[in-house]
C-alpha cells in the first residue's frame, strides 16, 4: 500500500490536486472483481444475509456459482445492455442480482422502495427497464403488485419478479446461455438522484468507475485484506452498492448486508466480529442515542465510515467515543461513485474532525472561482470540481443537464463550495446549488414546491434546507397561504404531500408568511429565508 506521504499535493500553492495514481487503475468489470475475490479466497465467506434469522451465508465461490446462472437466465430473456431494475430494501438477493446483472453485461437500475407511485413509475419508464425485481411488500405496501400494474403503462417493462420468492424459480430459466464479454467502459448502472429541476436524473456509472472506486476507497481505509464489513447502507445508493458491496469484495472481506435497525446492527457487529461498519450520519445518531450514555461494547470494530452530510467535530468525537473506533468521513455524490474526498482512519484527530479528507486516488480535484473559473489559492473558497475515470459519463437522456454539469474538459462541477489546505485536505463550506441533503438523500426543492402548489390553500411557496445535527438538513417550507391560515394548515399540507412524495422529502418545519423575499428579477431569495429561519427557529411550526 502506498504511504500517505507519497500522495499528491496541491500545485504551486493553488487548490489543484493532481491525480494520485499509486498503481495502474484496475481495468476490470464488476464481475471481474467478484472473480478476483474467488481467485484469492474462494472458501472465505463473501456474503451474509443478516436480514433473516438465522442469517444466510455464501462463500465467494458460492456467490459466483449462484450469480452466473442468474446472469445466464437474464441473457436468455434479455440482451446485453438491457435495463434491469431492482426495487427492494437491503437483502442478500439484491447483492446477488447486482453481481448477476454485471456478469451478464446488462445495466442495473437500483430504485428506492420508498419512492411514491409517480416517482417510481417515472424512473422505470425513463430508464427503459425491461424487467423489474421488486420486493413483494415493503412497509405495508404491495410493491410487486404495484409495479405489475405500472407495467401495463410501460411498454418496455416486460416482466416483474417478486423478491425473494420468485427469484430461485426465475434463475432456472437458463438453457445453455453463455455469458457475454463485458468491457470495463460499459454502462454498469443508472442511479436516480434528485436534480435542481425536480425531475430525478439518471446518473450513468461505468464498470470502470465502480471498480476503480472500490480500489481507491479501500486503499484510503488502509485495512488489511479480509475482515468483516457490516453494511446497513441502502443498496440502491452508491454508498451501499459501490463503497459497501464492491468495497468489501475488493477487500476480499465478508460483506454483511441488512436493513437498518439499531439493535440488529449491533447484534451483527458482535456476532460476526466485524471490524468495519458503514452507516449514514442519521444511522449513527440513532445508534448512539439508543445506547446512550454507555459506550458500545464492540471490541473488534476498528473503522466506521460515513458520509452524506457535513459533520460537526463534536459529532465525530461522540461517535468515536461511543464506538471505540476511528471515523472515516466521506464526501461524494452519486456522480463520483459515492466518494471524492475521504479521511483516513490514520489521519490525526483534527483532520478527522474538521475536514472531508483528501481526494481519493485516481481523482483529480480543483477549486475554482465561480466567476472567472480560475483555480483559487489554498485556503480560499470556490466551487469544487472533480475529474477522473471514476466520474459519471453524464445523465441518461439528459444531454442538456450533462453539458451544464460536466464541462468540455471533463470537469464535473459539483455545485459545492469548498476550500483546500496546502496538504490537499479539503473542507466543505456550503453549496452553490439549492439541492437539499437530508439523511444522505438529495432533495430538489422545486419538486416539493410543485406538490405544495397543487393544494388550494397555497398561493406561493419556497422550500429550503435548515442545518440539523442528525439529518444534515431538515426540509423547511415557507408558505404564503390563500386567505386566512387555519390552525391545522401545516398538518393538512403534510398529509397532502404524503400522497405524492417519498417520506424523506416531506417538510418537517413550516413558516407561514405574507410574502416571499425576491430579487429585482423576481427570483426567490432562498438564502434570506434560510437565514431568517436559522435566526428564529422558535417561530417555525413542526410536523
Amino acid at each position: 500500500m502506498t504511504p500517505a506521504s507519497q500522495d499528491a499535493r496541491p500545485v504551486d500553492d493553488h487548490s489543484y490536486y493532481p491525480q494520485f495514481v499509486p498503481a495502474p487503475p484496475p481495468e476490470m468489470t464488476v464481475g471481474d472483481a467478484l472473480r478476483r475475490a474467488v481467485r484469492i479466497a474462494p472458501d472465505r465467506t463473501g456474503l451474509v444475509g443478516f436480514e433473516t434469522d438465522p442469517a444466510r451465508r455464501w462463500t465467494f465461490a458460492e456467490l459466483l456459482s449462484d450469480a452466473e446462472p442468474l446472469a445466464a437466465s437474464l441473457l436468455h430473456a434479455f440482451a446485453p445492455g438491457d435495463r434491469v431494475a431492482v426495487c427492494s430494501p437491503n437483502c442478500a438477493e439484491v447483492v446477488l442480482l447486482q453481481f448477476a446483472v454485471a456478469l451478464g453485461g446488462l445495466t442495473l437500475v437500483p430504485l428506492n422502495p420508498t419512492l411514491r407511485d409517480r416517482e417510481l413509475e417515472y424512473a422505470l419508464g425513463h430508464s427503459g427497464a425491461s424487467v423489474a425485481f421488486v420486493a413483494a411488500e415493503h412497509r405495508d405496501r404491495g410493491l410487486a403488485e404495484l409495479v405489475s400494474s405500472m407495467a401495463r403503462r410501460l411498454p418496455l417493462l416486460r416482466e416483474v419478479v417478486a423478491l425473494p420468492a420468485q427469484l430461485v424459480a426465475w434463475r432456472s430459466r437458463a438453457v445453455g446461455s453463455t455469458l457475454s464479454d463485458v468491457e470495463p467502459g460499459a454502462l454498469g448502472q443508472i442511479q436516480y438522484t434528485s436534480g435542481t429541476t425536480g425531475l430525478p436524473k439518471g446518473v450513468l456509472i461505468t464498470h470502470r468507475g465502480m471498480t476503480t472506486t472500490a480500489a481507491a476507497f479501500t486503499s484510503r481505509l488502509a485495512r488489511p485484506a479480509g475482515g468483516v464489513w457490516i453494511n446497513p447502507m441502502p443498496l440502491f445508493h452508491t454508498a451501499g452498492n459501490v463503497l459497501g458491496a464492491l468495497g468489501a469484495c475488493w477487500q476480499v472481506a465478508t460483506h454483511v448486508v441488512l436493513p437498518f435497525k439499531p439493535s440488529r446492527v449491533v447484534e451483527a457487529i458482535v456476532s460476526e466480529r466485524a471490524d468495519v461498519l458503514s452507516a449514514a450520519p442519521t444511522l449513527l445518531h440513532a445508534l448512539v442515542d439508543e445506547f446512550h450514555p454507555q459506550a458500545l461494547d464492540l471490541p473488534t470494530l476498528e473503522v466506521v465510515f460515513t458520509g452524506g452530510s457535513t459533520l460537526e467535530p463534536a459529532f465525530v468525537r461522540r461517535v468515536e467515543a461511543s464506538f471505540g473506533a476511528r471515523l472515516s468521513v466521506i464526501f461524494g455524490m452519486t456522480e463520483t461513485c459515492g466518494a471524492a474526498l475521504v479521511t483516513s482512519p490514520q489521519d490525526g484527530p483534527t483532520d478527522r474532525q474538521t475536514t472531508a479528507g483528501r481526494p481519493l486516488p485516481y481523482t483529480e480535484i480543483k477549486i475554482v472561482d465561480t466567476e472567472s473559473q480560475e483555480i483559487v489559492r489554498c485556503g480560499e473558497r470556490g466551487e469544487l470540481c472533480v475529474r477522473g475515470a471514476r466520474i459519471t459519463t453524464g445523465y441518461h437522456d439528459r444531454a442538456d443537464e450533462t453539458a451544464r454539469t460536466i464541462d468540455t474538459d471533463g470537469w464535473l462541477h459539483t455545485g459545492d463550495q469548498a476550500s483546500m489546505d496546502d496538504r490537499g485536505y479539503c473542507r466543505i463550506e456550503g453549496r452553490l446549488k439549492e439541492l437539499i441533503k437530508s439523511g444522505g438523500e438529495n432533495i430538489a426543492p422545486s419538486e416539493i414546491e410543485s406538490c405544495l402548489l397543487e393544494h388550494p390553500a397555497v398561493s406561493q411557496t419556497a422550500v429550503v434546507g435548515l442545518p440539523d445535527e442528525r439529518w444534515g438538513e431538515i426540509v423547511t417550507a415557507f408558505v404564503v397561504p390563500v386567505g386566512e391560515r387555519t390552525p391545522t394548515l401545516a398538518a393538512e399540507l403534510l398529509e397532502h404531500c404524503r400522497g405524492t412524495l417519498a417520506p424523506f422529502k416531506l417538510p418537517r418545519r413550516w413558516a407561514f408568511v405574507d410574502e416571499l423575499p425576491v430579487t429585482a428579477s423576481g427570483k426567490v431569495q432562498r438564502v434570506v429565508l434560510r437565514d431568517r429561519a436559522i435566526g428564529a427557529p422558535d417561530q417555525l411550526e413542526r410536523t
